[in-house]
């Protein structure tokens, strides 16, 4: 009698699927491990799957419904608030993508695959107000969509939301992996387009702490929900919070202080101004009691990594 080892679907934006696939490949285990790109890079023989064709959903049900899938992991929802272009719009394909396919491949006779979903902190939102540590339980602070980043963040939150309520609608597991912002990898973040841009500016009377996450913390972390089957919202964070005027320092990039009006005008559109004034950061010690995620590299190594 033939055996057919479980399948891991990773659906996700280029490197990072492909990343998570390498460490769980090298782990061993009798299982299949298939990347679906939702980009147009997709490496040679990888499935590609358009969010915004109405043909996806049907393409993403078929891989679900062909095999004895285990988990379907969505790295697909955006990395910042210009990646891709008009993120909001990019998030809410994903999403409808996803949940149609679940629904489709009920209806081919499937279980769906419970799920994985990496979003953000940046769903807790900023403000004055922001507590000192947002736990996974916190409430999020209501935004405005006044600029790129609460439009954003908005966009990740609903994502979130509507994937979670498959727990309820199709009877299966959701874990939700809230990731800092990245650093020393191909992923962008709010951090790393200041940290790039042409013009980055601090606001005058202001240093809010930052949280940044080596991008090698990240993929561990995934691989370790995904070996657990985590279930959970879950923060995903690095070691260090710093100063936002020593991760500048650290790397080199000289960001003047200007008065509030000046730098809101002038601030690149990843990293508005309320980030340039207030914090979020997310508490990490659930996911280390829950996977055993440890954050290994240094915030040195992190900004080494992406040069």
């Amino acid at each position: 009698m033939s055996h057919h080892p479980h399948t891991i679907v990773l659906l996700g934006r280029g490197a990072l699927a492909r990343d998570v696939a390498r460490q769980l490949a090298a782990q061993g285990g009798d299982r299949r491990v298939l990347t679906i790109s939702t980009t147009a890079d997709a490496a040679p023989g990888e499935p590609f799957v358009d969010p915004s064709d109405v043909g996806s959903s049907r393409a993403l049900a078929e891989h679900l419904a062909s095999g004895n899938i285990q988990m379907l992991v969505v790295l697909a929802l955006s990395e910042s608030p210009v990646t891709p272009s008009q993120p909001w719009l990019h998030d809410r394909a994903v999403t409808d993508m996803v949940v149609s396919a679940i629904g489709r491949c009920s209806e081919l006779g499937s279980k769906p695959p419970p799920l994985i979903v990496l979003s953000s902190t940046a769903v807790y939102g900023v403000a004055a107000a922001s507590p000192l540590l947002f736990h996974e339980r916190s409430a999020c602070i209501a935004v405005s969509e006044r600029s790129a980043c609460e439009r954003w963040a908005q966009g990740l939150r609903a994502a979130e939301e509507e994937l979670r309520s498959l727990q309820e609608s199709h009877r299966i597991r959701v874990g939700v992996l809230r990731a800092a912002p990245t650093l020393g990898g191909p992923l962008d973040s709010t951090l790393e387009a200041l940290l790039r841009s042409r013009f980055p500016v601090r606001v005058l009377g202001y240093d809010p702490p930052v949280q940044p996450l080596a991008y090698e913390d990240l993929v561990q972390a995934v691989v370790l929900a995904i070996e657990q089957g985590s279930a959970e919202v879950l923060n995903i964070v690095g070691r260090s919070v710093v100063p936002l005027s020593r991760l500048l320092a650290m790397a080199g990039v000289y960001a003047p202080p200007l008065p509030g009006a000046v730098a809101d005008r002038i601030a690149p559109a990843a990293m508005d101004g309320a980030r340039l004034r207030w914090r979020t950061v997310a508490d990490g010690r659930r996911a280390m009691q829950a996977l055993g995620y440890r954050p290994e590299r240094s915030l040195e190594e992190a900004l080494r990594a992406r040069r």
